[in-house]
């Protein structure tokens, strides 16, 4: 039977525990994550005392915190969606503000540099004024620079963040499972009963991975919690922990990804995480960062790309056309760099493939996967990442290069063993903000004028007036000679209603274009596009006359009769047709030309095959006339068996009236186009001809060979070529002036001047200059000498030609003299074909390719590239005249043109460059404002929860200090109780005495 005392000493312990706990509440009042302890005590069991139960003391049982799971889950769920939203906002508010700014935006540059266009286009002959147009183009390339500058530092921030948030998360994960150990044991040795601050650390540390990242508790016997984070990886399983690490991407080495290591397994878990820091960390990179990225590179690229097309379009201060205004969006240092493979591809790393923009204003802001899902080795498709669809798929055909056209950009796989499992990352836009450069330096290279010019004849007759024409491509072989229109074209009205368009090289002697363009309807009262518009077909030009060894020797009679070749060697010519909507690819049998065959006979033979018009024209350009110094007996010269040397009487019948009587020693290029031209025999043949005083170009419109004979003294004669112009490309630096055929150069200095040309047939060849030569005349030799030794092979010599622009152009040139009175010389020039094909047709040569086309033809486009209006009624013999631009100082109609791409919709087909960049800012303004929202509105959220949180669990000072009264005065009490029992012990210890 308990006594007073065993009551009193009880409750004494009782009060004294409890007067402790709430000491360690009011002590920790202040410490984060501690909840509030509750002493839980009980009655001791009462005690049966002569039939009356009576009570034996009180019993402390439980020392509790006051806790509620619910609420602590609530909390840490809105712990990770704030700080998720919190994160997101404060990133993406900097990014905002970075693009909205005048200061940094794109916006003010894009107006100041279209503003300074604009003063080039109202005073096209100032230099000051193309100089600031340079000038601020470089200030709108800062401004894309400086804006990628930023974003590029942000993701590396990104990178170390997620770092740095990896670690923390592992080690929180560490501190965890130490804490299910240490509650476990705890728990277990006191008999079930929890030990309240260890579990308010487990919890802090609960909370403290929430701020990072969400999380998911399930609790497992023995008070163990099991923590899983992202989609149910398990970052803590009692007491083991796993390891959550930042490292470089697989697809992209620039960007960190998150992976999770479980034992051997490594797995990336980047597009798992939510919640968190570390989520909203890289929502903001999905959302803002790589958004701005690729629709910055995109709107440079549009802007790149569609002020360099119409940039060249146009001529600059100097004549030339006009060259990228910005530097080549498909530079192969650009090219290759927007694709990544994968670090889990295959060995070797041996594949090759690059990206080039098409059309950059049908690029999205996406990214693109190309994948090789298997299980061959070939089959491949295209993923768009930003909706997961595939917009490609195919096969690779064994033989690179191999391409595949999607979303306005081409993906070229060039080399290696693709492998099943490989995998991809293209991204067409997402670097591009930093690599747009202005190309041109020098005030000069702004080409604002256009190379077209159009004139009306002075006698015309009707009231009809010709526009100014626009040009739309300059990939044709109108123009295909800088400073030139070739040809120069008339525009001959035959009646009011129908006109002829001509090749206007001779303007003393109009010819037919080749291919013709005669009989066109005109519409008397509305404007006329005179040219026909891009009908989507391909020419295939042949290389043209092939230039024999040596002439070819006649004997005198009665010898007999030598006629000599063309040269023209057999060749297989394959016609292909590829269906549009199938791709089904069908091959017409193949045709073989005979050898020595004209292009006459070759065009008619392949314009009997479907989807094919071909056309022939024979070209002979004679030059250098001599004659003997010591004179024997008179040349004699034939075309085609026709003698232009003969001396006839008035009567004659043979040539026009008024042609040339006196035949002069030498012969001279006037004497002999003049002949051709009055010669009537020649007419019905097709046959014209043109000087320029120092050569004559026999033409022969209907592409038979053009046979010469020439006889007399040894020393009369001429040189003879195919009339074509082999043209040296500059491959190294440019000479400081223009060379000149005057004036001497010192290539010593600076350099390397290197150069490149093509002979058809042949290839490609070099050349260097590295010499100081005195005189005009001592680079044309060196020039000559270079070519000589440069490893192709021609017929005669090397004819160096340097323009008043500076290019550098030759022509083998054969000697063809006459053989004094031993018979004579003669020659045969073939012609040149032009094969036009319809939409779908293409022209391929079977191997081995010969002296007629290349082996692997390349078309070209059949329209002009350049159009022009004709307006008002127009009379028989009416003119109008289209030639190249010589004085374009003043005319700024390209630059017109360039100033209204500000406006057009060349972004996505439906929005300006401005309006481009505004839908981004504004896009960007909208995550920023719904990430400010989402995060004011978790931020009350939280509140919530933390203030449910601290009045259930959190110390109440006031409720404490009532408490520690309470309890000292019970504490008091039991010590009175137990004095009272001293004082009976006492007496009774007294009552013995």
């Amino acid at each position: 039977m308990a006594s007073i005392l065993e009551i009193g000493i009880s409750g004494l312990r009782a009060s004294q525990t409890a007067l402790t706990i709430t000491g360690q509440n009011i002590t920790n009042a202040g410490t984060e994550g501690y909840s509030r302890q509750v002493i839980g005590q009980s009655a001791v069991s009462p005690q049966n005392k002569g039939g009356v139960w009576v009570g034996s003391g009180v019993n402390v049982d439980t020392v509790n915190r006051v806790y509620d799971q619910f609420l602590t889950e609530q909390l840490w769920r809105d712990t990770s969606t704030f700080n998720g939203f919190d994160t997101l906002a404060l990133n993406a508010e900097q990014i905002d503000s970075l693009l909205a700014d005048s200061g940094t935006g794109v916006q003010p540059g894009l107006e100041r540099m279209f503003s300074s266009l604009q003063a080039v286009v109202d005073d096209p002959a100032s230099l000051p004024a193309r100089a600031v147009l340079i000038s601020e183009s470089n200030g709108l390339v800062d401004r894309f620079t400086s804006i990628s500058d930023r974003l590029y530092a942000q993701n590396d921030i990104i990178n170390g963040q997620m770092d740095v948030m990896a670690g923390q998360i592992t080690t929180i994960a560490e501190g965890i499972a130490e804490l299910n150990e240490q509650i476990q044991f705890a728990t277990a040795s006191a008999n079930g009963i929890e030990p309240s601050d260890l579990l308010d650390a487990r919890d802090k540390l609960v909370k403290d991975l929430s701020e990072l990242v969400k999380v998911n508790v399930v609790e497992q016997d023995d008070s163990v919690w099991n923590v899983f984070i992202g989609n149910g990886q398990a970052l803590v399983i009692g007491n083991d922990y796993n390891e959550v690490f930042a490292d470089a991407g697989g697809s992209d080495p620039s960007r960190s990804d998150l992976y999770f290591r479980k034992g051997d397994v490594i797995q990336n878990v980047t597009n798992e995480i939510t919640g968190g820091q570390l989520g909203g960390t890289l929502q903001f990179r999905e959302e803002v960062l790589d958004p701005v990225l690729n629709g910055l590179g995109r709107l440079a690229l549009v802007i790149n790309q569609t002020f360099n097309e119409q940039h060249k379009l146009g001529i600059d201060f100097d004549g030339k056309m006009g060259e990228n205004f910005f530097t080549d969006i498909n530079a192969p240092e650009k090219a290759y760099n927007r694709v990544l493979g994968d670090s889990q591809n295959a060995r070797p790393n041996d594949r090759l493939l690059s990206v080039h923009i098409k059309d950059a204003g049908a690029l999205t802001t996406s990214e693109y996967q190309v994948e090789f899902p298997g299980p061959d080795d070939y089959t491949y498709r295209i993923k768009r990442l930003d909706d997961d669809k595939i917009v490609s798929s195919g096969a690779l055909s064994g033989s690179f290069p191999d391409s595949v056209e999607v979303d306005g950009f081409e993906i070229r796989f060039e080399a290696g063993s693709f492998q099943a499992g490989d995998d991809f990352r293209i991204m067409p836009t997402r670097n591009e903000s930093t690599k747009v450069q202005v190309n041109i330096t020098r005030p000069e290279q702004v080409a604002v004028a256009s190379p077209i010019v159009t004139d009306s004849a002075i006698g015309n007759q009707g009231n009809a007036a010709i526009s100014q024409g626009g040009v739309y491509d300059i990939n044709t072989p109108y123009f295909s000679r800088e400073g030139e229109l070739t040809p120069p074209l008339l525009i001959r009205f035959t009646s009011p209603t129908t006109y002829d368009v001509l090749d206007n090289t001779d303007p003393g002697k109009p010819i037919p274009l080749f291919p013709p363009l005669m009989n066109q309807t005109y519409v008397p009262g509305i404007s006329n596009s005179i040219l026909p518009a891009d009908e989507g077909k391909t020419a295939f030009t042949s290389f043209g006359g092939y230039l024999p060894v040596n002439t070819t020797y006649q004997a005198p009679p009665p010898a007999t009769n030598v006629t000599p070749k063309n040269g023209f060697f057999p060749e297989r010519i394959v016609i292909s047709h590829t269906d549009p909507v199938s791709g089904k690819v069908t091959t017409q049998p193949t045709l073989i030309t005979k050898a020595n065959a004209s292009a006459k006979e070759i065009a008619e033979q392949l314009s009997k095959r479907e989807g094919i018009e071909a056309l022939a024209r024979t070209t002979v350009e004679l030059s250098d006339f001599s004659s003997d110094a010591n004179p024997f007996q008179p040349m004699t010269f034939s075309l085609n068996g026709i003698v232009l040397t003969d001396t006839l009487g008035p009567n004659q019948t043979k040539y026009d009236a008024n042609y040339p009587e006196e035949v002069p020693d030498p012969v001279t290029p006037d004497f002999i186009a003049d002949r051709i031209n009055s010669n009537r025999d020649l007419q019905d043949l097709g046959i014209v001809a043109r000087s320029d005083g120092s050569r004559v170009v026999i033409t022969a419109l209907n592409g038979d060979d053009i046979n010469l004979e020439i006889s007399g003294d040894n020393g009369d004669g001429f040189n003879v070529s195919n009339g074509q112009d082999i043209i040296l490309r500059e491959t190294g630096e440019a000479p400081f002036t223009p060379l000149t055929e005057y004036d001497g150069y010192d290539f010593s200095e600076g350099g390397p001047y290197t150069y490149e040309f093509d002979v058809p047939g042949q290839g490609t060849f070099n050349i260097e200059l590295n010499d100081t030569y005195a005189t005009g005349a001592e680079v044309v030799d060196a020039i000559r000498t270079q070519l000589e030794n440069s490893g192709f092979t021609f017929s005669g010599n090397l004819d160096v030609d340097i323009d008043e622009r500076g290019t550098i152009s030759f022509q083998p040139r054969l000697p063809m003299n006459a053989t004094g009175v031993h018979g004579s010389s003669k020659i045969s020039m073939g012609g040149q074909i032009k094969v036009i094909a319809d939409p779908g047709y293409s022209l391929d040569i079977e191997p081995p390719g010969n002296n007629l086309f290349a082996e692997n033809p390349v078309g070209e486009p059949v329209h002009f590239g350049f159009d022009v209006e004709i307006s008002g009624l127009a009379q028989r013999g009416d003119e109008f005249t289209v030639g190249f631009n010589t004085d374009g100082t003043s005319d700024s109609r390209n630059g017109v043109a360039l100033a209204a791409l500000q406006n057009e919709d060349t972004v996505a087909g439906n929005t300006s460059y401005s309006e481009s960049y505004s839908r981004l800012v504004e896009e960007i303004g909208s995550v920023t404002s719904r990430a400010q929202i989402n995060r004011d509105s978790s931020e009350v959220l939280l509140r919530n929860s933390e203030g449910a949180v601290t009045s259930l669990s959190g110390v109440n000072l006031d409720e404490e200090a009532a408490a520690l009264i309470k309890y000292e005065l019970a504490y008091n009490a039991s010590a009175q109780v137990i004095q009272v029992a001293r004082s009976i012990f006492d007496t009774l210890i007294s009552t013995f005495r």
